[in-house]
């Protein structure tokens, strides 16, 4: 089954929200919270059994960042 995760971040954070539906429903979610303060962008990512994608078209990356999983499963992006 396919999850969709929205990471937004900062400087040094990184926040994963999960539980959405759709990748649009996720991007939603990212759009609202770039008005925070600190907030750099944010990544969709689709999430399935044994892999992930980021959803480039909906996130909003300057291309210049990585995203990375840790052994529990929350998504990081570095720049």
């Amino acid at each position: 089954m396919r999850d969709f995760i929205c990471v937004y971040f900062g400087k040094d954070w990184a926040i994963n929200a999960r539980g959405f539906t759709s990748a649009r429903q996720a991007e939603s979610h990212g759009k609202y919270m770039m008005p925070v303060p600190g907030c750099f962008g944010f990544a969709v990512i689709e999430e399935d059994i044994g892999c992930w994608n980021v959803d480039w078209d909906r996130s909003m990356l300057s291309g210049k960042e990585t995203v990375s999983q840790d052994n529990l499963g929350n998504f990081a992006i570095s720049f």
